[in-house]
């Protein structure tokens, strides 16, 4: 049976449902059933009204609905739409049979269909068109749901894409700087070469010189001899006799001009500290293997948005951030190249990855690389990392290395605008070795430290402590899939209204969300995972409005803002 525009049967009002009984034109030339239009009209006494199938707003003409015109059209088919039965030629089909679930004549009800439970046909057709209605919205909700699943999956699938340009272009650099370094090497071998050849030369150059001189002296007194041999008066002849035995001729001046030469050689010979295979272990294990890792696709707790890059470098090191809520909001970052010596750089840029300035000591960063494994000394500052609070006038803590397998933590209080103008008030101590980061959760009682790791282990590990210190009460272990785990840094914060304790993992470009239950670490979902620009995750941070700010290798610069559920 042909169907509308408005996707009803031709035959049926869309209003009652039923087959049109004196079909009328609306002026936007939709029908509806006479009575159906006076119903909707005299609702609106007096007032347009509008149309059931477009909304559009219409009123009746000065003869109402008397004066529409009639959908002859429809009027004719539903007058030759009669079906008729396929058995009983002659005979329309008028029943329904509820057990064969067919439409029959009344020839079929008295014959095959004898003892079945029949109905009407129009009831019954008005019945299933209502449950077509029913199972369309159910369809249509399960399209929707499709088309969601494959926007997601299509997502999921540039997000792919995007990783594997993303690891793509970490193996490169990574060749990059192994190729910078081992030019810097090469070079460096070659001058070593240089000088240690040019000391070898110098001082074979000095004993040729007075081998050179002793021969001349030989060669001297030999001609001397044979000019007093040939034309030598007597006293010349005595005299050079005389000289050949006590003085420059004798036995041991001649043995001692000839004994000058070389009694060892040097010669330049390249040493190194590992093998081959150890060096080709050591490169591949910087080089890197990629793994297939499993990620669960889940309801997203953050939303990330890729702010900056704070750096031109390939191996740029983010190893601490903060965000400043003042009148200019920034994001200040302690950040270094890879493989160099020197301090690292302190800069502050706007949420948006403006430069702003050089920073100075501020929240978690600092312009010196505090607390990154590098050997101590014996000024106080070396291996220190500062942890300030959001509000410069409460207490903020300060943890900070010393030579005995100790960690010293200060609890102070800034007196002035200026941070590091600091009134101390309680201090103690905690048994960690050199650490990478920690921090403090907000009721001040609970401290997780990431601790750099001691020969031969090659893993850092995190650690809980409960005040006043001591021992950790808990050391994190992350989940059996991961065979390798290499945090670097750690942040409290609160996700759906309860605090955790978020882990960046940079070996396995995501963030661990760890719960604290009674000063354990338990381990809970990934934050963030499958995020195509989370590539080796150095540092997270916290600001005032709960937003994560995260750095990434390379210097990417993310923010993560919770997602309202």
């Amino acid at each position: 049976m042909a169907s509308g525009s408005d996707g009803n049967t031709m035959d049926t009002c869309a209003v009652c449902l039923k087959t049109y009984h004196d079909s009328k034109f609306l002026p936007c030339h939709h029908t509806f059933c006479a009575k159906c239009i006076m119903d909707l009209a005299n609702r609106h006494t007096g007032e347009p009204f509008s149309c059931p199938s477009c909304g559009k707003p219409t009123s009746l003409p000065q003869g109402g609905v008397a004066a529409l015109q009639a959908n002859v059209y429809i009027q004719k088919q539903s007058k030759n739409s009669k079906e008729m039965c396929k058995i009983h030629n002659t005979r329309e089909l008028e029943f329904y049979c509820v057990k064969c679930e067919e439409a029959i004549c009344i020839n079929c009800t008295m014959t095959k269909h004898e003892q079945h439970q029949i109905g009407n046909l129009p009831t019954t057709i008005r019945q299933k068109r209502a449950e077509l209605i029913t199972e369309k919205a159910r369809l249509q909700k399960a399209e929707k749901d499709l088309c969601e699943r494959l926007k997601t999956t299509r997502a999921e699938q540039k997000a792919v894409l995007y990783k594997t340009a993303s690891v793509e272009k970490n193996i490169r650099d990574r060749h990059a700087v192994m190729m910078a370094a081992a030019d810097k090497f090469r070079d460096e071998a070659l001058d070593s070469l240089r000088s240690v050849s040019t000391d070898i030369e110098d001082d074979i150059d000095q004993i040729l010189k007075q081998q050179e001189n002793n021969l001349k002296e030989l060669l001297r007194i030999k001609r001397q001899i044979e000019r007093a041999w040939n034309f030598g008066k007597a006293s010349d002849v005595i005299s050079v006799v005389q000289e050949l035995k006590t003085e420059r001729g004798s036995e041991q001046a001649l043995a001692k001009l000839t004994s000058q030469g070389l009694t060892t050689v040097y010669l330049p010979v390249l040493h190194f500290k590992v093998t081959g295979d150890i060096m080709l272990q050591m490169t591949h294990d910087f080089m890197g293997t990629v793994i297939k890792m499993e990620v669960e696709v889940a309801a997203p707790e953050v939303r990330v948005v890729k702010r900056f890059p704070c750096g031109q470098e390939a191996d740029i090191e983010v190893f601490s951030l903060c965000h400043v809520d003042s009148n200019q909001p920034g994001v200040c970052v302690s950040y270094e190249r890879r493989g160099l010596k020197e301090d690292a750089v302190g800069t502050k840029f706007s949420e948006d990855g403006e430069y702003i300035r050089r920073s100075d000591l501020v929240g978690k960063v600092s312009r010196r690389r505090y607390a990154k494994g590098k050997l101590m000394s014996e000024s106080p500052q070396v291996g220190c990392i500062n942890s300030y609070s959001k509000s410069r006038t409460t207490a903020h803590f300060r943890l900070s290395n010393n030579l005995s397998g100790k960690a010293d933590v200060v609890n102070v209080k800034v007196t002035s605008s200026n941070p590091l103008t600091v009134e101390k008030e309680t201090e103690f101590s905690i048994n960690v070795g050199a650490h990478r980061a920690f921090d403090v959760d907000e009721t001040g009682q609970f401290f997780v430290v990431v601790e750099e790791p001691t020969f031969p282990e090659m893993w850092r590990k995190v650690k809980l402590y409960q005040r006043p210190g001591g021992d950790p009460v808990s050391t994190y272990t992350p989940p059996a899939h991961l065979s390798c785990f290499q945090p670097s840094d750690v942040c409290f914060s609160k996700l759906n209204g309860e605090q955790v304790l978020l882990v960046t993992d940079e070996l396995n470009d995501c963030i661990h969300s760890v719960h604290l239950p009674s000063g354990k670490l338990s381990k809970v979902p990934f934050l963030a995972q499958g995020c195509p620009w989370l590539i080796q995750p150095t540092a997270i941070t916290v600001d005032v409005s709960a937003r994560l700010w995260l750095a990434c290798r390379g210097g990417t610069i993310l923010c993560m803002e919770p997602v309202d559920k």
